[in-house]
């Protein structure tokens, strides 16, 4: 009797032993893994230098009789990363650079002077960009998109235009490899009489009938930047 005393005491001591050994060594990995997920983000985080060469945006307008697109070049700016989020920064927009891709020759020169307001009598129609030559867009916080094909990243901020501020979120796909940063978006939608741009706005003008030009353009991002 008192042998198989003996021998169930070692058994629960053993038992116990075996038990908490398992448990130090889960809390262990567990300390681990959430260790390496922090020097993981913490790796990310910086401020990170827009190349403008590598960057750029690209817009689409349209009216009732077609499309026009083109692209307006991003100048400078910096992405700033905190705990693995974007967390602020500002892309700079060279508004004197507006060009049109889907025409050519007088039409193209045409509709870019147009669209500047380098046209004497028209500075007021669009952008004006001999008094408003650069847009910003600044960066106020962002959030993680799970599973959504559109993007892995919301991007919450402010666009100025015309010296105008508004708010725009939009989604975009976020990567960092190494030291290099890119973020690419869908094409997302501005209303353009916001920034006080109603040339041919059936918004203001009701006797346009078909000769309007839709309020809302379209704007497509991609950003390059190093840290």
């Amino acid at each position: 009797m008192k042998t198989f005393v003996f021998y169930t005491i070692l058994f629960l001591a053993f038992s116990i032993t075996a038990c908490k050994e398992k448990t130090d060594n889960n809390n262990a990995e567990n300390n681990a893994e959430e260790t390496t997920q922090g020097n993981a983000s913490a790796s990310l985080d910086g401020t990170y230098t827009i190349d403008a060469a590598s960057s750029q945006i690209k817009w689409q307008g349209s009216k009732p009789t077609g499309v026009h697109n083109g692209t307006v070049p991003v100048s400078a700016g910096s992405i700033i990363i905190a705990n693995g989020l974007i967390t602020g920064g500002t892309i700079e927009i060279d508004m004197t650079g507006i060009t049109v891709t889907d025409l050519e020759g007088d039409s193209k020169q045409n509709l870019e002077a147009h669209l500047k307001g380098t046209t004497p009598g028209k500075e007021q129609d669009f952008f004006n960009v001999d008094k408003f030559p650069k847009a910003t867009y600044t960066v106020t916080s962002s959030s993680a998109l799970n599973n959504d094909p559109d993007g892995t990243h919301m991007i919450n901020g402010n666009l100025t235009i015309k010296d105008i501020t508004k708010p725009v979120n939009f989604k975009a796909k976020v990567n960092v490899d190494g030291n290099t940063l890119t973020a690419t978006t869908p094409q997302f939608s501005i209303d353009r009489t916001e920034y006080d741009i109603k040339f041919k706005s059936a918004k203001f003008f009701n006797d346009l009938r078909d000769d309007f030009i839709n309020d809302e353009f379209k704007l497509q991002i991609d950003i390059k930047a190093t840290k």
